[in-house]
């Protein structure tokens, strides 16, 4: 029988983005480098659930995470074994760099050996010198991490671009290598909601890298103000450099409102754009504002913050942070800013062009999260059988706790 693309089996999975506000359900059909959108469903959780980046009602966030498979699948009529969740604490270890390697002969052709090889070589440099990194900023112990993610970015071969190494001849690879860590206790609870309900966690994925994919930019940092939590991440080169949590979020200043004007939430939400509550703006504003230039600073490192900023969600589509962000007096911060702040929007070009079966209403519904995870683990997909990707994640299990 001849392989045909009518061959090709089709993957499909269930995508929970795991917010504090709510718990957001996708159901993606993935074949032929496209995605089908079979269902979505989300549900309002407790803001209590989470506080400092924590869970604090496992059982309860679990149980929700349930009910919204549980309705999505009625809505599709059929079940979800496999689920891909998104990584909702606040710490993850994400950066990116530029690795070189000089191959001894350029004449010889590279083959599968050499590869792993190379990869081998030049993780273990990279991943010692990130975890010793980790352990001096936060106090964790190489036993005590896990590797999440593991991407390539560029890959060149004496200058040229390259898509993958086997076959080919060369002295100078280079390689744009990028690295997710988390705490181990994490990922063991992650991997514990799925047995809680009776799913197989395929992957868990930070929405905050996966939500660059939704921009066409190859600087930006994007400002994410979630309700316990504020994310920051630096896309730099056209990939993403970082990315670091801010422990003060939009939820500290609907608190101070609501205590102040006997208003609930809903309430605040809806008028938090408006000119009003400058009290209790002006106060959030310091308190945040000391958090985000200590994280951006530690962030940007020696780098020029970018000119293009995009902020999301919350209290980030308010015009008062807005002005806040456009004002911000870098250099007051010793961090070097190009000038005037210029605000980006997402662009969705990337997912929809790849996208089946979406309607105008769902473009609207679903979260920008979800469409980030879901260009993710398109490409994921799409990866899993080629030669780099296989070979860095032998490496990377080879590797791991580097006791070598």
């Amino acid at each position: 029988m001849s392989f045909t693309k009518k061959n090709i089996p089709t993957k499909t999975y269930c995508i929970i983005d795991i917010g504090s506000y709510k718990i957001r359900a996708c159901a993606g059909a993935f074949k032929n480098r496209k995605i089908s959108l079979i269902g979505y469903h989300e549900k309002r959780q407790d803001i209590s659930y989470f506080s400092n980046n924590e869970c604090l009602n496992v059982p309860g966030l679990c149980k929700n995470i349930a009910d919204t498979i549980e309705w999505l699948e009625k809505k599709i009529g059929f079940t979800l074994p496999e689920i891909i969740l998104s990584y909702p604490f606040g710490e993850i270890f994400l950066q990116s760099r530029q690795v070189h390697y000089k191959r001894k002969d350029e004449d010889e052709i590279l083959d599968k050996k050499e590869l792993e090889e190379i990869f081998e070589s030049l993780e273990k440099m990279y991943l010692k010198k990130q975890i010793h990194e980790i352990e001096k900023n936060y106090g964790y112990k190489k036993q005590e991490l896990q590797v999440i993610l593991s991407r390539i970015h560029d890959l060149r071969i004496d200058g040229k671009k390259e898509k993958k190494l086997l076959w080919k001849t060369g002295s100078k690879i280079h390689i744009s290598l990028i690295n997710g860590i988390i705490p181990k206790n994490k990922q063991t609870l992650m991997m514990q909601i799925g047995n809680v309900i009776g799913k197989k966690i395929i992957k868990i994925l930070p929405s905050e890298y996966s939500i660059s994919e939704m921009f066409d930019i190859d600087e930006v940092l994007i400002i994410n103000i979630w309700a316990t939590q504020t994310s920051l991440t630096l896309k730099n080169n056209g990939y993403v450099t970082g990315v670091t949590k801010v422990p003060v979020w939009i939820h500290h200043l609907i608190e101070r409102i609501a205590k102040n004007h006997k208003k609930s939430r809903a309430e605040i939400l809806s008028i938090l754009w408006e000119p009003g509550f400058q009290e209790e703006k002006k106060f959030f504003l310091e308190v945040w504002g000391e958090s985000f230039w200590i994280s951006l600073y530690e962030l940007l490192g020696k780098n020029m913050c970018p000119k293009k900023v995009f902020l999301w969600w919350g209290g980030s589509n308010n015009d008062f942070m807005k002005e806040y962000i456009e004002h911000f007096d870098f250099s007051h911060y010793e961090i070097s800013a190009p000038g005037k702040i210029e605000f980006v929007s997402e662009d969705l070009a990337p997912i929809l062009q790849i996208m089946e079966n979406i309607q105008i209403e769902d473009i609207s519904k679903i979260s920008l999260d979800m469409y980030g995870l879901l260009l993710e683990t398109h490409y994921l997909i799409k990866r899993e059988h080629d030669s780099v990707s296989t070979t860095l994640r032998s490496v990377i299990k080879k590797l791991w706790y580097i006791n070598k």
